[in-house]
């Protein structure tokens, strides 16, 4: 069986990629909009608060994911 990562391993990767991530999620959340056609923000852009409904809605997903893997891993058992 493989090592598993430690604790502060995790923590380490997850603030990596919160600063990796975070500093382009915004333009990333732009850039998204202008791929499926929907320009015109304006001078001002998306707001904080449409980023972070953004950031709230892909949490979701995540936690919806690692349930499902849960569910089918121990037989929908919590």
């Amino acid at each position: 069986m493989r090592d598993q990562l430690t604790r502060e391993q995790v923590v380490a990767i997850a603030d990596q990629l919160d600063e990796v991530v975070g500093n382009h999620f915004h333009d990333s959340v732009v850039a998204a909009l202008h791929a499926v056609g929907w320009d015109g923000w304006g001078d001002e852009g998306i707001s904080d608060e449409d980023v972070y409904k953004v950031k709230v809605e892909l949490a979701l997903g995540y936690l919806k994911e690692y349930q499902d893997f849960y569910d089918k891993k121990h037989g929908d058992a919590i």
